[in-house]
C-alpha cells in the first residue's frame, strides 16, 4: 500500500511539474463552472504543490527550472534557470498591441485586486483602451481578428474566458498573473509612451513599429 501511495505521489508530482513548465505559473484559486456559472475555488494542483513543494522543486531543478512562491503565498512561479531551450513565439503587430492592452489593464487593476490576483475585464474595455484611449489601431479590429488573437492567448494561459464567446463584444475574461511574466516590460513601456503621446496630439503615436520585437506568449 505504501509503495502504491509513493507511485501515485510521484505520478502527481510529474503532472504538476509538467503543468508548471507549460504555464509558468500556478494560482491558488481557479475558476470552475458550477450550474452554468463560473466561480473561484481552490486549485488542487496548487495545494498538492504546497504539500509536496520539496519534491516538485527537486524535479524542476533537475530539468533546469526554479520554483518560487510569491510573498503572499498565492502564486507559484516556474522560471527557467537560463534561456536554453525556451520556446519563443513571435507575435504579429495586432497580437503585440493586444498583449500591450492586456498588460496595461492588468497593471492598472492589479492594485485593486491584490498582488498576483487575476484581473477581470471584457472585450469592450480592451478595445476601448486600444482604439479610443491610445488610438493604436486605425480602425477597430474585426470580430474574426479579435477571436483569433484572444483564443491564442487563452491557449497560452494568459486569459481565461468567464462568460460568452470571443466573438461577443461583451465576452468577459480574467487576465491571468502570467501576463506580468510574459509581456516584455521594455516593449510595453515603449508602447505606452508612444501611444500615450497620441493624447497630446503629437506625431509620435503614428510611428508604431512594424517589426514588433519578439514578445513571447510563454505557454
Amino acid at each position: 500500500m505504501k509503495r502504491f501511495y509513493q507511485m501515485e505521489t510521484e505520478k502527481k508530482v510529474k503532472a504538476v511539474c509538467a503543468a508548471l513548465i507549460a504555464r509558468r505559473y500556478l494560482c491558488k484559486m481557479k475558476w470552475v463552472s458550477q450550474e452554468g456559472e463560473r466561480t473561484k475555488d481552490v486549485s488542487p494542483e496548487f495545494m498538492f504543490c504546497a504539500d509536496h513543494e520539496d519534491e516538485v522543486r527537486a524535479r524542476l531543478d533537475a530539468v533546469g527550472y526554479d520554483l518560487d512562491l510569491d510573498p503572499q503565498g498565492d502564486f507559484y512561479i516556474c522560471a527557467p534557470q537560463d534561456d536554453t531551450g525556451i520556446r519563443y513565439e513571435r507575435l504579429d503587430r495586432a497580437e503585440t498591441l493586444f498583449l500591450f492592452g492586456l498588460a496595461v489593464t492588468y497593471e492598472n487593476k492589479r492594485s485593486e485586486m491584490g498582488r498576483f490576483a487575476t484581473v477581470d475585464s471584457d472585450i469592450n474595455e480592451l478595445l476601448g483602451l486600444l482604439c479610443v484611449t491610445y488610438r493604436a489601431f486605425d480602425k477597430e479590429p474585426s470580430v474574426a481578428e479579435v477571436r483569433r488573437i484572444m483564443a491564442r492567448f487563452e491557449r497560452a494561459g494568459l486569459v481565461l474566458r468567464k462568460r460568452g464567446r470571443w466573438s461577443d463584444l461583451d465576452v468577459e475574461f480574467a487576465i491571468q498573473p502570467a501576463i506580468a511574466h510574459v509581456a516584455d516590460r521594455a516593449t510595453i513601456d515603449a508602447y505606452e509612451k508612444r501611444y500615450a503621446a497620441a493624447l497630446d496630439g503629437t506625431d509620435a503615436a503614428t510611428d508604431a513599429t512594424d517589426d514588433d520585437a519578439g514578445d513571447d506568449d510563454g505557454e
